[in-house]
């Protein structure tokens, strides 16, 4: 048996860019021999499960994704050289296994451990890798880029950008990102130029701490980061405080992988807005002891992971689609359904393989319902552009109109003679 993990290719020294996957490839690493798993670099359009890391059972031809569900199938399915799985005289050394013991208590706290990692750990790295504009355009978009086929740069990267974006959202950091709010702040000015609104020149008015007669003084110069500091320690506080009081080394391997994972993420990346980094060394130096000891054990210096080509996909052909798909995907009002639509059909696949009968697809009623919306927006278009204007500005300002009636008595003797009124 061969299993294939697909995952998101290596970046800023680490096996991945995505925690996840991190863990997938460190679990792989520990409880199976090379012989047994190959690793290929790839992205969710490449997949079936369209979800990275999936798993794939070349032997049963199963389709399995997210790190919890890899680990369950694993258990449930171990490789030759895992412990768990039938010995025979002819199979070579097993690897060896971390020899964590499996009690009722350790699988409970493993279950608690993981759901906080994923809903509070995962947006604060959210924050710091995608949210943040600076961090984002110089060393993930990069990373991105140098695991991406051409053209999916273009479209990828900016998809993941804006699910992290969503996953960080209720923190309300959002100002993290320059570039959307540049973006809102344009539209907002050419939505009330549009309507008439008297606005006022960018940059104008801002206030010019420290004097000087240039830009916009010591708030202007200050990073979002900066500005935001007190907000961001306190909301990394409040998840690395927990983390920070677990013994990470006593905890079973899935568990500790994926803490692995997701802090290495917070750790290691060279960002130009360290401010996470910063708050893990100065505070928290048992964390950043067991992101470099579990790194120095489980990928050393020197190791080769079973890195293989990858077959289907990778085809010039295969990645056009994919990025046409991507392109898809960011068509106003169309794109959202269909990438859904999209979804769900490789979703049917992937449970079709394990022999589970799938849902109705709903394609018919799919196209219908973009055909039907494209046919009302063209109609709502023409109905609009043909309907009176209605309803007046909230500031008009019309240039006066200067008559010689406002010279008073004599401007009025001076417009009746010269229009020949009595």
């Amino acid at each position: 048996m061969v299993l294939q993990l697909h995952a998101w290719g290596p970046a800023f020294g680490l096996p991945s860019i995505d925690a996840e996957c991190i863990a997938a490839i460190a679990y792989l690493a520990q409880t199976a021999s090379p012989a047994d798993y190959q690793l290929i670099q790839s992205s969710p359009s490449a997949v079936p499960t369209q979800h990275l890391p999936a798993l794939h059972d070349t032997s049963t031809s199963t389709w399995t994704s997210g790190f919890s569900s890899i680990t369950t199938y694993l258990l449930a399915h171990p490789p030759p050289s895992h412990p768990g799985a039938p010995q025979t005289q002819s199979q070579p050394p097993t690897t060896p296994t971390p020899t964590t013991t499996t009690t009722p208590t350790s699988t409970a706290n493993a279950t608690a451990y993981t759901a906080f990692l994923t809903l509070h750990a995962s947006p604060l790295l959210s924050l710091t890798l995608y949210v943040s504009s600076a961090n984002y355009a110089t060393t993930t978009r990069p990373a991105y880029s140098a695991v991406l086929p051409l053209p999916l740069p273009w479209t990828e990267p900016p998809a993941v950008r804006a699910a992290h974006a969503r996953r960080a959202a209720p923190l309300g950091l959002s100002a993290l990102d320059t570039d959307a709010v540049r973006a809102r702040e344009k539209g907002e000015r050419e939505r009330a130029v549009a309507e008439g609104w008297v606005t006022v020149p960018e940059g104008v008015g801002k206030g010019k701490v420290g004097g000087g007669g240039g830009g916009g003084g010591v708030g202007a110069a200050l990073s979002p980061e900066q500005k935001m500091r007190i907000r961001l320690e306190g909301v990394a506080g409040e998840v690395l405080d927990v983390l920070g009081e677990v013994e990470w080394g006593g905890q079973e391997v899935g568990v500790r992988c994926l803490a692995f994972g997701y802090l290495a993420l917070m750790l290691v990346p060279e960002v130009p807005r360290p401010w996470l980094r910063e708050v893990m060394e100065g505070r928290y130096p048992e964390l950043c002891e067991f992101v470099r000891g579990f790194r120095g054990e489980v990928f050393p210096k020197g190791r080769a992971l079973p890195w293989v080509e990858e077959e289907q996909g990778a085809s010039a052909v295969a990645v056009g689609m994919r990025f046409v798909r991507g392109v898809l995907g960011e068509v106003p009002l169309v794109g959202e359904r269909w990438s859904q639509w999209w979804t769900a059909r490789k979703r049917r696949e992937v449970l079709a393989s394990k022999g589970v009968k799938p849902e109705p697809s709903g394609d018919l009623l799919m196209f219908l319902g973009v055909g039907l919306g494209l046919t009302a927006m063209g109609a709502g278009v023409f109905f609009y552009r043909g309907l009176p204007p209605f309803g007046a500005a909230v500031q008009v300002w019309k240039k006066p109109v200067v008559s010689f009636s406002s010279f008073g008595a004599a401007g009025a003797m001076f417009s009746g003679a010269l229009y020949g009124i009595d």
